[in-house]
């Protein structure tokens, strides 16, 4: 199969209730749909959400990108070629949604499913739900509502402002005891605060602390990984694969969250996991607010490497106003199918 031409769509689909983090509040998922279409019948479908707070991408960043560079370098080759100059360009969302679209085809041509081409050695993952940073009421609120739905693992959302993290924390799990519970600061904590906090919630039922420090301060999060009797688990420290190196050798963290769209799609991804296996680290399989397609292909490959993706958090759809919307992807509450 040869690239012929790559069309670009906007799209946007709307929230149940607003998203919010210690980075953003969006009340919509806004992304960049790409068809790539080959020489035959196939087209490849690929997909990247604007996440400006994290990845430092805008719908027309992402657009432009894949337009202007990516685009004029892939097209006329065959896919195995694109594929491999995909893995020369940067490393972001916008080349994701590419690489993603490629896997695509190369499933297509064949007549299987991409977790099927990937190697699936599961059909079975449960995903967390994102309780979104809010007052402690509020969220707590939305915690029940989660667990009545039958969503027993949560992701709570913290990093406020306002010295009520450890309130919302407490709240939460006293009133979720059955549930596995993960938290996510999003570099929201000094190393003070994160160490008063951990000692306060160490006898608490929670898996793992995701991003608790900024991003650089590998320092910190080493002191705080060595001291924390809770598993730290690093997110916006690890977008690519030399980072992800750099974590790993200064223990900065005991896990990795793996993103296609900080990576840059799915062949950054498995050479992720694959270090990640050689060093014995596990990971989880996250995703940042996105659409269909993507989340898709973030849940074929985790089914691929279960015994090193560990923890899921691909929820996005579940949270969308209109859960029809995400298409070829079903939810029986908390598991994943395909």
């Amino acid at each position: 199969m040869i690239i012929k031409s790559i069309e670009l769509q906007h799209h946007k689909i709307a929230l149940k209730n607003p998203f919010a983090t210690a980075l953003r509040r969006v009340s919509n998922v806004e992304f960049v749909r790409l068809h790539v279409k080959s020489n035959t019948s196939y087209t490849g479908v690929g997909e990247a959400p604007s996440t400006m707070a994290v990845t430092g991408e805008d719908i027309d960043s992402i657009t432009k990108e894949i337009r202007d560079i990516i685009a004029p370098k892939i097209i006329g080759l065959s896919v195995d070629e694109a594929l491999r100059e995909v893995l020369t360009c940067k490393q972001n969302s916008a080349t994701a949604a590419v690489d993603i679209a490629l896997f695509d085809l190369k499933s297509k041509e064949k007549n299987i499913t991409l977790k099927e081409y990937l190697g699936a050695k599961t059909d079975t993952l449960k995903t967390a739900i994102t309780i979104s940073l809010d007052t402690p009421d509020i969220m707590l609120l939305r915690t029940k509502e989660a667990l009545e739905n039958g969503l027993d693992i949560l992701k709570i959302k913290v990093g406020a402002k306002d010295t009520k993290d450890l309130q919302r924390i407490e709240t939460i799990c006293k009133n979720a005891k059955d549930a596995t519970i993960f938290i996510d600061a999003n570099q929201a904590w000094s190393l003070k605060e994160a160490l008063e906090i951990i000692e306060n919630i160490s006898h608490l039922n929670i898996s793992l602390i995701e991003q608790p420090l900024k991003a650089n301060d590998l320092d910190g999060m080493n002191t705080l990984t060595c001291k924390s009797k809770i598993p730290i688990l690093a997110d916006e420290s690890a977008f690519n694969l030399e980072q992800v190196k750099r974590v790993i050798e200064k223990k900065a963290a005991n896990l990795i969250n793996i993103k296609l769209m900080k990576c840059g799609g799915i062949s950054s991804a498995i050479e992720i996991i694959k270090y990640c296996e050689r060093e014995s680290v596990s990971c989880m399989m996250g995703s940042m607010l996105e659409s269909p397609s993507s989340i898709i292909a973030a849940a074929s490959l985790a089914m691929a490497y279960p015994k090193t993706i560990k923890y899921i958090d691909l929820d996005s759809p579940l949270l969308y106003e209109d859960i029809k919307k995400a298409e070829n992807i079903y939810y029986d509450k908390n598991k994943i199918v395909l």
